[in-house]
C-alpha cells in the first residue's frame, strides 16, 4: 500500500516515476475499498445530517468501481495493471476529496459574496470540476509514462482518452446514492431515472387509456364541476376568503395535511363552501379531482370569476414533495409534473387576483416568496429556497412544518405572522432533536394584505368543508 502511495503521491504533482513499483491483487483490492469507504463518506457528507442509508447506492458504488477498472484495464499494460490502476484508485481518492472540500468551501463562502456579477455562482461548479479533471489527467499521464515507456504526447493523448471513457461510462450507468435526504426523488438520482420521468411525463397519458389511471383521468371534467359546482355564492358588500387546497403527491401525508390545513385556516378566515380541492392521491380519487397544471390552472380561473378581485382574498394551501424548482404533482401512473413558482404566480396575476396568501409545505418552498411577494400577498413555506423539510414518512399525519403550523400554532384568533413565529420555535425543536439541518420556514407578509385580514381573523370563523 505505501509503495503505491509514494507512487501515486509523485504522479500527483505530474512527475513519472523511472522505475514502477510492483503490487500485487491484494494491494488492488485494497484501494478498491478504501476508494468505495470514501465515495460513501462523501456523499453523507455532502448530504448532510438529515441523510439516510441507502442500501442500494453500495451496490452502485461496487458496480462502478467494478465498471471503473474494466474501462481503465484497457488502457495500461497488462504486465503493470495492478499498479497502475492501483495508483488510479489512489488519485481518484484525492480528485473525489479536493473536489467536495472546494463545493463546500463555495458553498460557505459563496463567490458571489466577493464578485458581484451573477455568472461567477454558475461558472464556480464547473470551474471546480475542469480544475480537478485536468490535473487528474496530468496525474494519470505521469502514471502511464512510468509503468511503460512511451513519447510524451502518446501518453496525453491515452490519459485523455481513458477520462473520456471513463465520462461515457459514467453517464451511462445508472447510479443511486447511497446517502439519501429525507424527501428522496428518485427522478434526480441519474440520468436513467430523469430520462424515464420525462418519458412518461411526455407519453404516458397521451397514449389510449388503460387501466385505473385512465379511468380516473376521463373523471376529470365531471370531477372538476362537481367541486366548482360546491362554492357558495357570494354575499353582496362582504369581503369574503377562497380557498383552493393542492396536495400534490400520492401519499397519505400530504391528503391528511390538505384535509387538516383547510380545517386549521377555516378556524380563522370564514373559508366555509369556498374551497376548491386538488388530490393526488390515489384514494380519494373518486371524490376530488387531481392536482395537475390544468386543473389548477382551471381552479383559479373558477375562483377568480367568482369572487370580487379587489375586496376578497385567496388562500393557496400547497402540500407535496419539492425541489429546487417548484413541488411535485405525481399523477396516475407514477407521472411526475410539477408547479412552479412562476407558474404560481403567472395563473393568479393573468387572473387578477389582488390578495392572496400562499402557504408551501414542501422543501425548497422558499422558492416561492420572491416571485409571489407584493403588499397584497401573504407567503408562508416549510422552508427556505436551499433547504429541505421533514417529516413526510410513509405513515406520517403531518410533515412536522403542518403540525406545527396548522395543528398546533394556527388557532381561533392567530394571524399568520404569530403562527409561523410559534410554529418556528416548535420546529427548530424537532429538528435539533433529530440532528436534522434546520429547514429554516419563511415568512412573508404584505403591509397592505396584514391590514385587510385584521378584520376577518378577528370575526366569527366559518369552518372548511
Amino acid at each position: 500500500m505505501f509503495k503505491v502511495l509514494k507512487f501515486a503521491a509523485r504522479a500527483a504533482i505530474w512527475r513519472s516515476t523511472a522505475v514502477a513499483p510492483s503490487v500485487g491483487l491484494e494491494v488492488l483490492l485494497g484501494w478498491i475499498a478504501i476508494l468505495g469507504a470514501v465515495r460513501a463518506t462523501l456523499e453523507f457528507i455532502s448530504t448532510g445530517p438529515a441523510a439516510h442509508f441507502n442500501p442500494y447506492g453500495l451496490n452502485a458504488i461496487i458496480a462502478w468501481l467494478a465498471i471503473e477498472l474494466a474501462v481503465a484495464a484497457l488502457f495500461v499494460p497488462a504486465a503493470a495493471r495492478t499498479t497502475a490502476l492501483s495508483a488510479m484508485l489512489a488519485l481518484s481518492i484525492v480528485a473525489d476529496c479536493t473536489a467536495e472540500t472546494l463545493a463546500i468551501i463555495a458553498v460557505h463562502y459563496p463567490p458571489e459574496s466577493f464578485i458581484a456579477e451573477a455568472w461567477v455562482a454558475a461558472a464556480t461548479p464547473h470551474a471546480i470540476y475542469a480544475a480537478v479533471t485536468l490535473w487528474w489527467i496530468g496525474a494519470m499521464i505521469a502514471v502511464l509514462r512510468s509503468v511503460e515507456a512511451q513519447p510524451r504526447l502518446k501518453s496525453i493523448g491515452k490519459a485523455g482518452a481513458l477520462w473520456a471513457a471513463l465520462l461515457v461510462a459514467n453517464m451511462l450507468m445508472p447510479h443511486a446514492p447511497v446517502a439519501v435526504p429525507s424527501q428522496f426523488d428518485v427522478r434526480n438520482a441519474n440520468w436513467w431515472e430523469f430520462l424515464y420521468a420525462r418519458w412518461i411525463e411526455n407519453g404516458a397519458l397521451a397514449k389510449p387509456a388503460r387501466g385505473a389511471a385512465a379511468q380516473i383521468m376521463r373523471r376529470q371534467p365531471a370531477l372538476l364541476k362537481a367541486e366548482f359546482d360546491r362554492l357558495a355564492p357570494r354575499p353582496a358588500d362582504t369581503a369574503t376568503v377562497y380557498a383552493i387546497g393542492v396536495a400534490g403527491w400520492d401519499a397519505h401525508v400530504f391528503a391528511n395535511e390538505l384535509d387538516g390545513a383547510l380545517i386549521s385556516v377555516g378556524n380563522v378566515l370564514p373559508i366555509k363552501d369556498r374551497v376548491v380541492h386538488l388530490v393526488n392521491y390515489q384514494a380519494a380519487s373518486a371524490n376530488y379531482p387531481l392536482a395537475t397544471a390544468a386543473n389548477f390552472s382551471a381552479a383559479v380561473h373558477t375562483v377568480a370569476g367568482a369572487m370580487d378581485k379587489d375586496e376578497d382574498v385567496l388562500v393557496l394551501l400547497m402540500t407535496s414533495h419539492g425541489d429546487k424548482s417548484g413541488i411535485g404533482l405525481q399523477l396516475p401512473g407514477r407521472v411526475i409534473n410539477e408547479l412552479t413558482p412562476r407558474q404560481v404566480a403567472s395563473t393568479l396575476d393573468k387572473e387578477g387576483i389582488k390578495n392572496r396568501v400562499v402557504i408551501v409545505s414542501a422543501c425548497f418552498g422558499g422558492i416561492f416568496v420572491k416571485p409571489l411577494a407584493n403588499a397584497n400577498s401573504i407567503i408562508i413555506t416549510a422552508a427556505d429556497d436551499k433547504s429541505t423539510s421533514f417529516g413526510c414518512a410513509p405513515g406520517s399525519d403531518w410533515t412536522y412544518f403542518g403540525d406545527a403550523f396548522f395543528r398546533q400554532s394556527l388557532q381561533p384568533g392567530a394571524d399568520f405572522q404569530h403562527a409561523l413565529d410559534h410554529a418556528r420555535l416548535l420546529i427548530e425543536g424537532w429538528e435539533l432533536m433529530d440532528n436534522a439541518a434546520p429547514s429554516n420556514p419563511q415568512g412573508y407578509f404584505g403591509a397592505a394584505l396584514v391590514e385587510k385580514l385584521r378584520p376577518l381573523i378577528s370575526s366569527p370563523p366559518g369552518a372548511a368543508q
